[in-house]
């Protein structure tokens, strides 16, 4: 299944009971140690169609106060609105704050495995959502998250009896889809695109557990063991910040601000003729970015006074208020605060067909935050990485 996986053995029956309840006990007991080190916990399940994800994390949660956890459950469809975001929009908007757990019933992998499978992905395609969700995901890491991924893993014949025994009874029929029933059809085609999945997408800083869910105690176990390592490990480790300084992309030559001439001017006549011009062309440039549902960003750095609002100004006269936004980046609130830096521009991405305009971006961290001293340098080194 997994390169380098090592299956751990099933206890007894009665030792199974006892090391059960204390590691319920342990997590319960990490609870406060988590809000106290501001340590976010992201617990991800993926795995077979009627493998006992969503009866999991009940049985994961049922020690931890409400207060302090999320569940989310990340259909592998997304909606039509939803469609309109980049990939990765809608798993990133569910990231847990600081001190907090967040429960996912599937994350990315349940989409990536049925466009793979229902032809809807390309290669190419696939290649990069997996190098989007890797850099997210060590992204996250490096940012102080604790993000833990299980596969429960069952046989085709142990699916198909779950299958018969869900359909059987009325109140639980509605639990057995269609993608259920074409996984357990298709078993081996399905097992070689998780096995390709879970291998491209197993990193040191977030790697996979794989979890043999045919006993639903022993999976238990097996979780909860898992979840209080990695919960141990990462309090131990968070006061550490990883520097990355390498940038993975080619950066292109340009002058530097002392080299940037300030003194050209336009005489008033010429520039009103121009600037409607302009205008115009870009009313009709918006019309076909909605029509050919292109997505653009436009951000403003600059100086103060250096006059951002009034030339965000003259560009929206010329669109359509239905299609842009605008976005001013002020200090983050205290629920941003207490997330990835860059999430509060995660949140304010534009749907395809629109713009967003942000006055002020997350180039604030390398700029403003950095000279303030309101990030460690590690924290600035590594984000020119991550805003890349």
């Amino acid at each position: 299944m997994l390169t380098g996986f090592v299956k751990p053995t099933k206890p007894e029956k009665e030792a199974l009971e006892t090391e059960r309840a204390a590691e319920q006990e342990k997590l319960a007991g990490y609870q406060m140690k988590i809000k106290e080190a501001g340590l976010p916990v992201m617990v991800i399940f993926e795995g077979w169609g009627t493998a006992g994800k969503g009866s999991m994390i009940r049985r994961v949660i049922r020690n931890i106060d409400p207060r302090f956890f999320k569940v989310f459950t990340m259909d592998a469809e997304p909606s039509e609105e939803e469609k309109r975001y980049p990939f990765l929009h809608r798993y990133l908007q569910a990231i847990p704050e600081a001190g907090k757990f967040a429960f996912f019933d599937a994350f990315w992998m349940e989409e990536v495995i049925r466009d793979t499978m229902s032809g809807d992905l390309s290669e190419e395609g696939y290649h990069e959502r997996v190098e989007s969700i890797n850099m997210s995901e060590r992204s996250l890491t490096d940012n102080g998250y604790l993000v833990m991924k299980f596969f429960l893993d069952i046989s085709q014949e142990e699916q198909s009896e779950r299958i018969r025994e869900l359909t059987k009874n009325k109140n639980t029929k509605w639990r057995v889809d269609r993608d259920d029933k074409k996984q357990n059809k298709a078993y081996e085609d399905y097992r070689q695109a998780f096995d390709r999945y879970l291998n491209d997408t197993n990193r040191s800083i977030a790697p996979w557990y794989i979890i043999d869910a045919v006993d639903k105690k022993w999976a238990e176990l097996q979780v909860l063991r898992y979840l209080n390592q990695g919960i141990a490990t990462a309090l131990q480790n968070h006061a550490l910040a990883v520097p990355i300084r390498q940038n993975a992309f080619p950066l292109r030559p340009i002058k530097k601000l002392a080299e940037i001439p300030l003194n050209k001017t336009i005489p008033d006549d010429e520039y009103e003729k121009e600037l409607e011009a302009l205008q115009d062309e870009l009313r009709e440039l918006h019309n076909r970015l909605y029509r050919r549902r292109i997505p653009v960003i436009i951000a403003y750095e600059g100086w103060d006074a250096a006059g951002k609002g009034g030339n965000i100004k003259r560009i929206t006269r010329a669109l359509d208020p239905r299609g842009y936004v605008v976005e001013p980046i002020a200090s983050p609130e205290p629920h941003e605060k207490a997330r990835h830096y860059l999430w509060r521009f995660w949140t304010r991405l534009p749907k395809n067909g629109h713009i967003t305009i942000f006055d002020r971006t997350w180039y604030g961290r390398v700029m403003v935050e950095r000279l303030e001293g309101f990030c460690s340098e590690n924290d600035w080194q590594r984000a020119y990485n991550e805003i890349n």
